[in-house]
């Protein structure tokens, strides 16, 4: 029984601090009955848990997480649950990779760190090289579907990632790793523990890591910083406690040039990638075999790889002489980059108010600063940059319609500072965001008695997200001077107008603030066998937009600037239609979300569980911002996304073997995909909109045997079917833009299985995990798929403990053992008209570690 956990406060002195559950303080607290009561065993199989709660969960503790490759990505990790699937862009994580879970993208699920949200607040996109290192990761958890009852979310439609950092240890200690492997990979960490270091129980932990490497395909860099700290302070003798923490995690990455289905039919033949005939009806698999995936992967001709080094004629410019950049250093690497720091100030705390009264609070200060790289020509002069009839005389120049260098006068601005106005500039252009964002959730559980409780939680959230877009020049190599180009100032590279102002292609502010109340009941009944949860969760959001330039129609679901003035904007009958700036203004989105669930153990193994949540997602800040060229209006505001999920299965625990089978329905009101829109002024623009109902399914199951104690043997599959209900309409005609329904979602594998033996004999383990990952569509008319592949991975450890060093070994991990062909992430669009591009899976990758620990 519940009474199992309250019976006194020794004992809740030892389980709290204990517990490492990846939630919030106040869903750890109230969950950890589930961990530390009951006859059942907790399922635990070197590593992998399915955890006797009623939601669908799966658990995945530092057991596991240590061998996997050093450096790894978190979200690598989960790849062994079911119904999940995430594709790496590199075999050690650092440039970021897709996230899917029951067919919901990473934007779609909400991902917290110590119970603090990381997703993006404008597109809530998650960055899974941003995360935290392995080392410091206590467990991480996985909700298919639904949220905790006091998720800092209002995107989470497709379930949560969360993961708990480690605890500081009672003694002092340190532990260092080295790493090298494939490409020239070289990763340290380093981390001291305190012990504990005041008669109070003080205790932390400081620690720190870099890592680098090379590409596995281009000859560029990859490479990555991180600090992290964390301090715990005990209160009392009840299990309260404040800890802090705190996270800088800093990326300077060169990016991959990724080909498009045309490149690889320019090297592979159209008797191979047909240019005619693909149709839903009869659609296309990539599905190469080994000489012709070399072929593209090798291609000698560097068609689709990024130029290493270029020349740029504007930066030798001659006085009286055009010089014209339109065809260099377009496709260089310089510019490919995706540079972001990052970092997070966090407080988790739990406080004892009486005997029956617990109160819990978290909180966050976060910050970004990151870009996409890019660049583009600017015409010195608005005579260069437009012909007789005004229009641009080349799509490649960024014409006066961005950015009026000349503010209206045909003498235009010296970029490159030969002395004339004659010339074409490729300048460094990328897209900069800066967020800051504080978060705090409180928490308040009361007792009711032994086996019922009540709590209640408020969750704030408020992100400030500042959009830019600065120009500035390059070297005479194609390099920026500042990978955040203009970001800080004007500086001796910002390129500025004729009035003085740093050129920039967009320049918005906006604010998404998330108000949250929330309530949930827990019971038990029968002597614990039957568990019930009743949960309430009212999320009040809010994006206050604000754009400070005149917006282009039809250029960019982004609502691109101008940097003219109203005066010059009022004075050109060409821009007539330009967006005017204006202030604050609300989008609101509001949502009530019940969820229940139960278990009920029918033997002391075996039990059932059940559970319904229904999710939300609001829209994102992008789509807010673009518009219409005669409405002078949002283009299509779409309506937030809404999910129905419901999960039934069966558990068996025992010593011996541990086993989930569960199905699920998801029904998935107005999904948004990407698609053309018609502009009443007869244009047409990429835009976000609601595509109707979506209808999901599925069966996950997985089986973890540990027939003797040195053997363990874990096994998992899943089956998906979700699929879009209706066609893609545009809302200014009516006509079908999209045939849609009944066709699959995109990038999801119908099925997905695997799994893991580990054998250990000491001083020797070894364990080896597989995966098949089923054929994904590209496009959401399915008229294009990518194959399906399989891939194995490789881990060996020789401990030193017999020879006195205890904690100390070497490690051997290898990545995609058999070197598999196959494409990862995808990049999708609406039809094979689209273009879509294709990543290529890493090779297979060695990596030698030793590890010292005392």
């Amino acid at each position: 029984m519940r009474k199992t956990l309250f019976c006194g406060a020794a004992l809740a002195a030892l389980i709290l601090p204990a517990m490492a559950q990846a939630q919030s303080t106040g869903t750890v607290d109230a969950e950890s009955d589930i961990v530390v009561s009951g006859s059942r065993a907790k399922p635990d199989v070197n590593g992998i848990q399915t955890p006797d709660t009623p939601k669908a969960k799966a658990v995945l503790t530092q057991e596991l997480i240590e061998r996997r490759t050093p450096g790894q990505t978190i979200l690598d990790t989960i790849n062994l649950v079911p119904g999940v699937n995430f594709t790496n862009s590199d075999p050690y994580g650092g440039s970021g990779g897709q996230l899917r879970i029951r067919g919901f993208d990473g934007n779609r699920i909400s991902l917290t760190f110590d119970g603090i949200p990381l997703n993006d607040s404008g597109n809530y996109a998650i960055y899974s090289n941003q995360q935290l290192d392995p080392e410091l990761i206590e467990q991480v958890n996985v909700n298919f579907g639904a949220t905790d009852v006091d998720s800092p979310t209002a995107s989470a439609s497709g379930g949560t990632v969360n993961y708990r950092s480690v605890m500081p240890k009672d003694k002092l200690g340190a532990t260092v790793a080295y790493s090298h492997g494939t490409n020239d990979m070289n990763r340290v960490f380093a981390k001291i523990d305190t012990g504990v270091f005041t008669s109070f129980g003080t205790k932390a932990w400081v620690s720190a890591s870099e890592q680098r490497y090379d590409q596995f395909r281009g000859s560029g860099e990859i490479n990555r910083q991180q600090y992290n700290a964390k301090l715990y302070q005990p209160i009392g003798s009840k299990g309260d406690f404040i800890a802090f923490g705190a996270n800088y995690n800093q990326n300077r990455n060169s990016s991959y040039s990724n080909p498009t289905l045309a490149n690889i039919r320019t090297k592979l033949g159209a008797s191979v990638v047909p240019s005619t005939g693909v149709s839903a009806d009869t659609p296309y698999t990539l599905d190469l075999n080994k000489a012709q995936y070399d072929a593209v992967f090798d291609d000698t001709s560097n068609a689709y790889l990024y130029d290493q080094s270029c020349s740029l004629p504007s930066a030798s410019g001659v006085n009286g002489t055009s010089q014209n950049d339109r065809s260099s250093c377009g496709n260089a690497a310089g510019t490919a980059i995706n540079p972001s720091n990052t970092g997070n100030f966090r407080i988790n705390s739990r406080y004892t108010l009486s005997e029956k009264l617990v109160f819990t609070f978290d909180g966050a200060y976060s910050f970004t600063r990151a870009n996409g790289g890019g660049s583009a020509v600017f015409a010195e002069s608005n005579a260069n940059a437009t012909n007789s009839a005004g229009t641009a005389a080349a799509t490649s120049v960024y014409t006066y319609q961005l950015q009026r260098l000349g503010a209206g006068t045909a003498a235009g601005v010296d970029i490159n500072g030969d002395g004339d106005t004659l010339d074409y500039v490729r300048a460094y252009f990328p897209s900069n965001t800066r967020t800051q964002r504080f978060t705090a959730i409180a928490g308040l559980r009361y007792d009711i008695d032994a086996d019922n409780a009540v709590r209640f939680a408020y969750t704030w959230d408020r992100a400030r997200h500042r959009q830019t877009g600065e120009a500035s020049q390059l070297d005479s190599t194609g390099n920026p001077y500042d990978v955040f180009s203009a970001l800080d100032g004007e500086g001796s590279s910002a390129i500025l107008d004729a009035a003085g102002n740093v050129v920039n292609k967009r320049n918005r502010l906006s604010y998404a603030i998330l108000h949250q109340v929330s309530g949930e009941y827990r019971g038990s009944y029968f002597g614990d066998a039957l568990k019930l949860t009743l949960g309430l969760r009212a999320p009040f959001f809010r994006r206050n937009l604000t754009n400070y330039c005149y917006t282009i129609p039809g250029n960019s679901s982004d609502g691109y600037c101008t940097s003219q003035t109203a005066a010059q904007v009022a004075a050109n009958p060409t821009t007539a239609t330009y967006g005017a700036p204006y202030k604050n203004r609300i989008k609101s989105y509001n949502a009530v979300l019940p969820n229940v669930g139960l278990t009920y153990a029918f033997t002391p193994n075996a039990s059932i569980f059940a559970s319904y949540a229904k999710g939300f997602s609001a829209p994102r800040t992008d789509n807010l911002y673009a518009f219409d060229d005669v409405k002078i209006a949002p283009v299509n505001e779409v309506k937030p996304e809404k999910t129905d999920s419901f999960d039934l299965g069966l558990r068996y625990s025992s010593r011996l073997i541990q086993a989930q089978l569960a199905g699920w329905y998801i029904h998935y009101d107005n999904r948004i995909i990407s698609t053309l829109t018609t502009l009443e002024g007869g244009g047409t623009l990429t835009t976000d909109r609601n595509v109707g109902t979506v209808k999901s399914k599925g069966v996950d199951a997985s089986l973890g045997i540990t027939p003797i104690r040195n053997v363990s043997l874990y096994g998992f599959a899943s089956y998906i079917d979700a699929k879009l209900q209706d066609d893609a309409v545009d809302p200014t005609t009516g006509a079908i833009t999209a045939a849609t329904a009944g066709k699959f979602v995109v990038e999801t594998p119908k099925w997905q299985y695997g799994g893991r033996v580990q054998a250990s004999f000491d001083p020797v383990s070894i364990g080896a995990q597989v995966k098949h990952v089923g054929k994904r569509y590209v496009t959401d008319v399915n008229d294009l798929i990518a194959a399906g592949y399989t891939t194995v991975d490789l881990d060996a450890r020789f401990d030193l403990a017999f020879a006195g060093l205890d904690k100390t070994f070497f490690q051997l991990n290898v990545s995609n053992l058999f070197n598999e062909r196959y494409f990862g992430n995808l990049s999708t669009g609406t039809s094979s008209a689209s273009t879509t591009r294709y990543t290529f899976g890493a090779p297979r990758t060695v990596i030698g570690s030793v590890h010292f620990e005392f």
